[in-house]
C-alpha cells in the first residue's frame, strides 16, 4: 500500500513504524462515512479490533453509560435480546466488553482465532450501527431505568441495570470523592457530569433523549475503529467497507471535547458522602488536593508526571507520602494521576482524616513541595523509578487484558483529540530524555509549575454523615409518592401495564431463528488437547525448584514459597499483617525508604503474600505458604536476590511510629475495600463456612479487621506484643526446609539463577531455630452460617454455597460448562435482566466449593429464591446441539486464554501445590467437550444438595438487612 491509495474505500494517510510495539502502523480515512481507522501491524496472534465514539454527556441521567449497554441488546442482523451474552457463552474471544469513559465509549472485542474474530466483529459493528434499542423502549427500561410496579396498592420503585450498578458505584466514598474532584475541576465542561450516571437523575433520561444522543454522536464520522495483530487487512478493510461504512455519508458530527478555563485561584468545596447510622464519623473525612496539570498531548511532560507521583507519593520513599503521614493528618496518602481526558489532573488524597485539617494538609502539602523546589528530589529515587517504568513498559505484562488493547486505550489518550496516535506509544526517546533531566533542575521545574503555581485545580473536603442515605430514601419515596399521585388511575395502569410488558419481553425466549443469527464455531474448531504449562522439578542444595521453561525475553520471575503450618493458630492473624508489613520496615543494612528506592532501582517489584492452595478433590485439605516474589532483568539479578534475602533475614520491627504509620495504613485499605470490593469480602466470608482452606483464608480477610481495629485504637498498649510476635513469626517462618522456589525463564539459562540463589539458600540454613519449628494443627471448624454483613452500601452481594464433596458429590467438567450456562443464561436472567442487578457469578472450585453471588443487587429474598430454584432449572434444561456447542465453546475459551510469561509460570506453580495433574485437566477438558444436556441435568441433585445446606452471606445495606432480619442467623456490622 501507498501513501493515497484507496483500499476498500479507505484512503492510506500514513505509515509507520513504531518499535516499543513492534508493528507497522498504518493509518486510513474511509472517503465516504469520514471513519478513521488504524490499523497496527505485528505477529501477535491475539487479535484486537475495537470502535470509539467521542460521547461527551451534558447532563447526569448516564446517557452514555445506558446506550452502551443498550447498543449489545439485539441489532439489524442479529435480533435477538442479548447478542453480547451469546457471544460469551459461545465465542473464543479472549476480549469481550464495551467501556464508557467520561467523554468517549469504546467497544472492544479480541481472540486468536481468526474465524471468531470476524464473528466478534460482526457483531459489533452491527450493534453499534444498527441497534435495536432505536425502535424498542423495553430496552432502556431495562437496562437504564423503568418504574417498578404489579398493581396499584404497591407504591412506585426504580429499577434498571445500570441505575442499580451506579448506586453500587456511588456507595464507595473513593468513587464519590473522584466524582466531586471532576466537577470541581471541569465545572464548565462535559467532565462536570457523570457518564456513568448519578441515580438521582437516570429517571430523568426521556427515551426520545436516549435516541438522539445515539443519532447524535454513533456516526462513522465520530468513530475510531482499531486493529491490532496477524491478520489480513485487506479483507477485514474490505468487509468493514462493504456491510457497514459504505452505507453511510460523512457528516458533520459537534462532538469536540472543549477545555475548561483555567481558574484565577485554588477552589474550595464541601461535600458529603454517606456512613452507617451507628458508625462513627471521627477520622473518616477525605481531603483532596487535585491541580489540572493540562499537558494531554507532550508525552515527555505525562511520563515525568508521573515518575513524580511515585517518586512523591506512591512508592515508601515518597517526601510528600513521609511529610503528609508524619503530620499525623490522616490515616493513609493516596493519589491519582488522570490521563484518559483531553486535560488530565494530579490529585493527592487524604483518608481518614476530619474537615478541621483541610488547612493543614494544603499547608504541609506546600511546605513539603516548595523545600523540593529547593533541595531537590532524590535523585536515586528518581532513577530506580525511571528504570521500573522502562521495566513495565518493555514487559508489555497486562495480565489477562491482551497487549493489543491497552495499546488501542493508550492510543485513545490523544487520537480522541485529534492528534497524532502513535505519540502514546513512543517511550524510548522520552525516558532517554527523562534520565538525562535528571542532571537539571527540570523535576524541581515541574512541581513549581504545576504543582506549587498552579492555581487550576480544588482542595475538596468530602465528609461523613449518618444521616444523608436516610435523607436521600425519604426524598426518593416522597417523590415516587408525589409521582405516583400525581398519575391519574390510567396513567398508572399505563405504568402498571409497561413493567408487566417489560417482564413478558425478558421471559419470553429467543426464537431459534433469531439464535441461529449468532454466528458459531464448530467443536472441531477447538483443540482437544489440554495445554501443557512446563514444569521441572530441579533442586539446589536440598531445595525444591519448580523451573518453567518460558521465553521471558530477559526477564526472570522468581517467587520463594514458605510453609506456613508452623505457624500456630493464635499467631495466624499476625502473619497476615507480617506479610502486609514486610519489605516495609528498616532492615539491619537499609532503612525502610533506602530498601524502597534499592527495589525500585533493581527490579520490576517485590511482592509479598499467603498464597492458600486447596487441595483438588479434598476440601478438608489445603497447603499455606508465605510467599514472596520478585521480577528483575538477567542483568539485576545478582541485587535482586541480595534484596529478597535482606528483607528475609534482616528486617527490624522496633521502629513505633512506622509500625504504627502501617498498621493505621492497613486498616484505612481495609476500611475502603469493604466498600469499594464488597463482593470480595462476602465471597470469602461464604467460602469460610464450607471449606476449610476458606476458613484459613478468612482469618486475615474481614476477620482481621477487629485485630487490626484494636491494634491501632490500643497502639501504646499493643506495639511491645505487637513487635514480639512479629519477630516469632519471622524467626519460625524462614527455614530453608520449608522452602520451595518457583522460577519462570528459559531452561538454557537457568544456571545463572542457581548461582546466585545459592547465597540466600546457604543464608536461610542458619536459622536453627526456624528449622526446629514442628507442624501446627489448625482448629478450623465448618459452622453452617447465614450471615448479613451491615454497611452503609446502597445495594446487596448475596451469595449462598456449600462444598459438593463434603456433601458426598464428586468433581465433573459438566460443572464448568453448568457455570457459563447460570451465569449467562439462568442467572443473567432472573438476576440481572428481571432483577435489575448488575450481574451474579459462580464459582466453582477444584475442591469442590459452590458459590453463587449477586453484584450490585438491589434485590434479598429474591435472589436467595433465584439461586435455590437453579436445582430445577437445571432438571428442566434441554438444549440442542447447537446450544450445546455454544456453552461449550464459552466454557473452554475461559479456560484457553492467552496468558503471559508470568502467568505461565504461576499457574504450572498453582497446579503443583493444589495437585492438580496434567492427566486430570486433560480429563476435565474431554469430559467438558462430552458434556450433553443429560448431563447437565444430573448436576441438579448437587446443586439442591448444595442450596439446601443453607449457607448464606449477604453484604448490603444496614436497613435492608434488618428488615430481613429473618433470612439471617445473625447480623454483624462491619465498621464502626
Amino acid at each position: 500500500m501507498k501513501i493515497n491509495d484507496v483500499v476498500h474505500g479507505f484512503r492510506l494517510l500514513k505509515t509507520d513504524y513504531v518499535k516499543e510495539a513492534a508493528s507497522d502502523t498504518f493509518e486510513f480515512v474511509h472517503v465516504k462515512s469520514g471513519a478513521r481507522l488504524l490499523y497496527l501491524k505485528n505477529k501477535d496472534d491475539n487479535k484486537v479490533f475495537s470502535i470509539a465514539f467521542r460521547t461527551p454527556p451534558e447532563d447526569d441521567t448516564g446517557v452514555a453509560h445506558i446506550i452502551e449497554h443498550s447498543t449489545l441488546c439485539g441489532s439489524r442482523k442479529f435480533p435477538l435480546k442479548e447478542p453480547f451474552v451469546e457471544l460469551v457463552k459461545g465465542s473464543l474471544n479472549t476480549f469481550l466488553n464495551a467501556m464508557t469513559y467520561p467523554d468517549k465509549t469504546v467497544y472492544p472485542v479480541a481472540s486468536c482465532n481468526d474465524k471468531d474474530f470476524h464473528n466478534l466483529m460482526n457483531v459489533y459493528l452491527d450493534a453499534v450501527f444498527y441497534p435495536v434499542m432505536l425502535d424498542n423502549p423495553e430496552i432502556l427500561m431495562q437496562e437504564g431505568w423503568h418504574y417498578e410496579i404489579e398493581n396499584e396498592a404497591e407504591p412506585l420503585k426504580y429499577s434498571g441495570v445500570v441505575y442499580n450498578e451506579m448506586k453500587g458505584a456511588l456507595s464507595s466514598p473513593d468513587d464519590l470523592l473522584a466524582n466531586e474532584v471532576m466537577r470541581a475541576l471541569y465545572p464548565d465542561t462535559t467532565y462536570y457530569h457523570e457518564s456513568g450516571g448519578n441515580p438521582a437523575a437516570i429517571p430523568e433520561l426521556t427515551y426520545e433523549q436516549f435516541k438522539e444522543f445515539h443519532r447524535k454522536y454513533y456516526s462513522p464520522a465520530n468513530s475510531f475503529i482499531y486493529l491490532y495483530g496477524d491478520m489480513d487487512i485487506e479483507s477485514k478493510l474490505k468487509f468493514i467497507d462493504e456491510e457497514y461504512l459504505s452505507h453511510f455519508d460523512k457528516v458533520e458530527v459537534d462532538s469536540v471535547i472543549n477545555k475548561q478555563k483555567k481558574f484565577s485561584k485554588l477552589k474550595r468545596v464541601m461535600a458529603d458522602y454517606p456512613i452507617g447510622e451507628e458508625e462513627k464519623t471521627e477520622d473518616k473525612t477525605f481531603l483532596s488536593y487535585s491541580v489540572v496539570t493540562d499537558d494531554s498531548d507532550d508525552m515527555e511532560t505525562l511520563m515525568a508526571m508521573a515518575v513524580l507521583e511515585e517518586a512523591l507519593i506512591k512508592n515508601q520513599a515518597g517526601a510528600l507520602r513521609k511529610a503528609l503521614m508524619d503530620a499525623e493528618i490522616g490515616k493513609d496518602v493516596s493519589s491519582t494521576y488522570e490521563l484518559d481526558i483531553l486535560q488530565p489532573f494530579f490529585s493527592v488524597d487524604i483518608n481518614g482524616s476530619n474537615p478541621q485539617q483541610a488547612d493543614r494538609f494544603l499547608e504541609v502539602l506546600r511546605d513539603c513541595l516548595t523545600r523540593l523546589v529547593k533541595e531537590g528530589v532524590d535523585r536515586e529515587l528518581l532513577e530506580g523509578i525511571l528504570n521500573q517504568q522502562e521495566f513495565r513498559l518493555r514487559e508489555s505484562d497486562f495480565g489477562s487484558a491482551p497487549k493489543g488493547l491497552i495499546y488501542n486505550l493508550t492510543i485513545l489518550r490523544n487520537w480522541l483529540y485529534d492528534k497524532d496516535p502513535l505519540t502514546m506509544l513512543r517511550y524510548e526517546s522520552v525516558l532517554k530524555s527523562l534520565r538525562q533531566k535528571l542532571a537539571t533542575g527540570y523535576y524541581e521545574d515541574l512541581i513549581q509549575k504545576k504543582l506549587l503555581e498552579n492555581e487550576f485545580g480544588a482542595l475538596v473536603v468530602l465528609k461523613p454523615s449518618k444521616t444523608l442515605a436516610l435523607e436521600r430514601e425519604s426524598r426518593l419515596t416522597e417523590k415516587l409518592a408525589k409521582c405516583k399521585e400525581a398519575m391519574s388511575r390510567t396513567e398508572l395502569q399505563q405504568v402498571i401495564e409497561a413493567a408487566k410488558k417489560l417482564k413478558i419481553r425478558q421471559q419470553t425466549p429467543d426464537s431459534p431463528e433469531a439464535l441461529a443469527t449468532i454466528p458459531l464455531l464448530k467443536i472441531s474448531d477447538i483443540n482437544p488437547k489440554a495445554r501443557v504449562f512446563p514444569l521441572e522439578e530441579r533442586n539446589i542444595d536440598g531445595i525444591r525448584i519448580l523451573l518453567s521453561d518460558v521465553d521471558t525475553k530477559g526477564i526472570i520471575y522468581n517467587a520463594l514459597y514458605f510453609d506456613i503450618g508452623v505457624i500456630p493458630q493464635e499467631l495466624l492473624p499476625y502473619a497476615y499483617l507480617f506479610s502486609d508489613i514486610l519489605g516495609q520496615v528498616d532492615t539491619r543494612v537499609n532503612s525502610y525508604a533506602e530498601l524502597s528506592k534499592k527495589v525500585v532501582f533493581y527490579t520490576g517489584g517485590m511482592d509479598v503474600d499467603v498464597d492458600i492452595f486447596p487441595q483438588v478433590d479434598h476440601p478438608e485439605k489445603f497447603k499455606a505458604f508465605f510467599r514472596i516474589n520478585s521480577k528483575v532483568f538477567y542483568r539485576n539479578l545478582t541485587k535482586g536476590v541480595e534484596l529478597m534475602g535482606e528483607i528475609i533475614n534482616d528486617s527490624l520491627f522496633d521502629d513505633d511510629k512506622r509500625l504504627k504509620e502501617l498498621l493505621i495504613q492497613i486498616r484505612a485499605d481495609m476500611e475502603m475495600a469493604m466498600l469499594s470490593s464488597s463482593v470480595g469480602v462476602a465471597r470469602s466470608r461464604l467460602a469460610s463456612f464450607i471449606s476449610r482452606d476458606g476458613a484459613f483464608s478468612e482469618i486475615g480477610n474481614l476477620s482481621l479487621y477487629p485485630v487490626i481495629k484494636d491494634l491501632t485504637d490500643n497502639f501504646a498498649d499493643r506495639i511491645e506484643a505487637f513487635k514480639a510476635k512479629m519477630y516469632q513469626v519471622k524467626r519460625l517462618l524462614f527455614s530453608s526446609k520449608r522452602l520451595t522456589i518457583g522460577v519462570t525463564m528459559p531452561k538454557a539459562d537457568f544456571g545463572l539463577f542457581e548461582t546466585e540463589i545459592k547465597a540466600l539458600i546457604n543464608r536461610l540454613k542458619d536459622n536453627k531455630e526456624a528449622d526446629k519449628a514442628t507442624e501446627c494443627h489448625y482448629d478450623l471448624p465448618l459452622i453452617s452460617q447465614r450471615e448479613g454483613l451491615m454497611s452503609s452500601s446502597q445495594v446487596q452481594y448475596v451469595g449462598k454455597g456449600a462444598n459438593l464433596i463434603s456433601l458426598g458429590h464428586r468433581m465433573t467438567g459438566s460443572l464448568r460448562v453448568m457455570e457459563v450456562l447460570l451465569k449467562y443464561e439462568y442467572f443473567w436472567i432472573k438476576i440481572r435482566v428481571q432483577g435489575g442487578a448488575y450481574g451474579a457469578m459462580t464459582g466453582i472450585g477444584n475442591n469442590g466449593n459452590v458459590i453463587f453471588i449477586s453484584y450490585r443487587d438491589p434485590k434479598l429474598r429474591e435472589t436467595i429464591d433465584t439461586f435455590n430454584g437453579t436445582a430445577e432449572f437445571l432438571r428442566s434444561f434441554d438444549a440442542d446441539e447447537r446450544e450445546m456447542t455454544k456453552y461449550i465453546i464459552g466454557t473452554i475459551s475461559n479456560i484457553d486464554m492467552p496468558l503471559t510469561p508470568k502467568m505461565i509460570g504461576n499457574h504450572s506453580q498453582h497446579m503443583y501445590f493444589t495437585g492438580m495433574t496434567q492427566e486430570r485437566r486433560q480429563r476435565n477438558r474431554d469430559e467438558i467437550l462430552a458434556t450433553t444436556p443429560e448431563d447437565i441435568r444430573k448436576l441438579a441433585d448437587i446443586i439442591d444438595d448444595c442450596m439446601k445446606a443453607d449457607n448464606i452471606c449477604v453484604f448490603g445495606n444496614e436497613r435492608v438487612l434488618k428488615d430481613n432480619e429473618a433470612v439471617f442467623d445473625k447480623l454483624t456490622k462491619v465498621m464502626d
